[in-house]
């Protein structure tokens, strides 16, 4: 029963893995705010199933000017 769960559990995570993989999105796993000397910056980093990618926007608690959170979703920018 333990080994059906585990393998299971881990196909479907190497199913996501291939996805994102072969898409060109990524998925959110951190967001932090910076502090700077004039403004805060909101700091992304998304799994793109071959690396990560880190995204950098103004942040603003209200939404305002800027972003008060990172999407959850990000479109991978393709090689040149």
């Amino acid at each position: 029963m333990v080994i059906k769960v585990l393998s299971t559990a881990l196909g479907v995570a190497g199913l996501a893995w291939l996805v994102l993989l072969f898409s060109s999105r990524g998925i959110l796993v951190s967001e932090r705010v910076e502090e700077r000397t004039l403004h805060r910056k909101l700091v992304c980093t998304y799994f793109t199933g071959s690396g990560t990618l880190r995204k950098e926007y103004f942040y603003s608690s209200s939404g305002n000017f800027g972003r008060a959170a990172c999407p959850r979703w990000e479109t991978v920018p393709a090689a040149q």
